[in-house]
């Protein structure tokens, strides 16, 4: 049971981060989506989209926490860890 609602934080904040980097790639880009995601990540500001997508998290964190729903919310921190990691990567290379 622990497992599941570990694996449904992973997939909210997988959700939410697709989610915010599209509103955002949407509203600021004339460009197409993955047009907009391959520029981005050529000059290198690939991992500032992610960042910014991520935010979205935040919300969605406190909500589980305040309805006590911790295994979810810890799947949710933990995705935004492995997301860090992502953004270190595409920092370094």
């Amino acid at each position: 049971m622990r497992t599941k609602e570990t694996l449904l934080g992973i997939l909210i904040g997988l959700v939410l981060t697709l989610i915010g980097m599209s509103i955002y790639t949407f509203y600021f880009s004339e460009e197409t989506l993955l047009n907009s995601l391959s520029f981005l990540y050529q000059e290198r500001k690939l991992g500032a989209l992610i960042s910014l997508g991520a935010l979205l998290n935040l919300p969605a964190f406190f909500v589980l926490i305040r309805k006590e729903k911790y295994p979810t919310a810890y799947g949710l921190v933990g995705i935004l860890i492995v997301l860090v990691g992502v953004i270190a990567l595409l920092k370094a290379f």
